[in-house]
């Protein structure tokens, strides 16, 4: 099954823009972190398979050109698409230059084009039922990309692992900005219900947790009260008791499995929870008394 990373650039790739220069600009997008020059040839090293297949369709596109296609190998990560491109060298080579990238958008869906290309080429994305996590690992020019992405006003925290600089966020609200930017709309939403969801989880957890406290608490009030009243009836006790604290001990005794909110309305005459937990625990200190008294 794939992962929610890969379905999310699948889906990009499946619905491609309709205007020609919005293709381009994603093309390029992808270009930009993940394509290779030398001299004139270029190399783009793209993670999955079926992604690849639409990038061959896009460069024949824009630069009339048919692929190379090299295919994962046993021990290799990626898959490389080889082709010969002048103009497209030279955007490489300006990347590496001005160590930043100005992509040249012709409308206004271009930029959010651009952007979504960078994530079909080097994005991982966790999946937000789990964890909230952006990273984005554009080979060697990390410092071009993090440019570009802070005069978007995205600042991309960096880590380094196996030696290779990562880009990443881990804030939901700006991983949230990054798609929005991007119109990657969808993949925004499901960001924000899965927040939400989990939101709801954890509520639901922390009252279930606090309801099962409050009972376990109420459970050891009720058991150590009942234990105090049965040492009195069985020492002949309770009707040293007065009136009205008497009637409430025999009363707890009969229906030891009542909650006190169950017992209130059956004192005479009827009482409010907090009276009759006051009553209860009235006898437990007369009790605690009597008893050490009698010894």
């Amino acid at each position: 099954m794939a992962s929610f990373c890969i379905e999310q650039k699948e889906e990009i790739m499946a619905q491609l823009p309709k205007s020609g220069c919005c293709r381009r600009a994603l093309l390029y997008g992808i270009i930009a972190v993940r394509g290779a020059c030398s001299q004139n040839e270029i190399t783009i090293a793209l993670d999955n398979e079926r992604i690849a297949s639409a990038v061959v369709l896009l460069v024949q596109e824009f630069f009339g050109k048919q692929c190379k296609h090299l295919p994962k190998s046993k021990g290799k990560r990626t898959v490389s698409l080889f082709f010969e491109s002048p103009s497209c060298s030279r955007f490489i080579c300006e990347i590496i230059s001005q160590q930043s990238m100005h992509p040249l958008p012709k409308c206004h869906a271009c930029t959010p084009s651009f952007l979504q290309g960078i994530f079909v080429a080097c994005g991982r994305l966790s999946d937000p039922h789990k964890q909230y996590c952006l990273e984005l690992l554009p080979e060697t020019r990390e410092n071009a990309l993090t440019n570009y992405l802070a005069e978007m006003g995205i600042e991309m925290k960096r880590a380094e692992r196996m030696g290779q600089s990562v880009l990443y966020l881990k804030n939901s609200g700006a991983i949230e900005d990054f798609f929005a930017l991007a119109m990657m709309n969808a993949t925004a939403f499901r960001m924000m219900n899965a927040k939400i969801e989990g939101d709801i989880r954890n509520t639901a957890n922390r009252v279930a947790n606090c309801e099962t406290n409050n009972i376990v608490k109420a459970v050891a009030a009720s058991s150590k009260q009942i234990a105090a009243i049965e040492e009195l009836a069985k020492r002949g006790l309770l009707s040293s008791l007065p009136e009205e604290l008497e009637r409430t001990a025999r009363l707890r005794l009969e229906h030891k499995d009542l909650s006190l909110s169950q017992l209130a309305p059956l004192c005479v005459p009827p009482i409010t929870k907090p009276g009759l937990s006051h009553r209860l625990n009235k006898i437990l200190q007369i009790a605690d008394r009597m008893l050490i008294e009698e010894k």
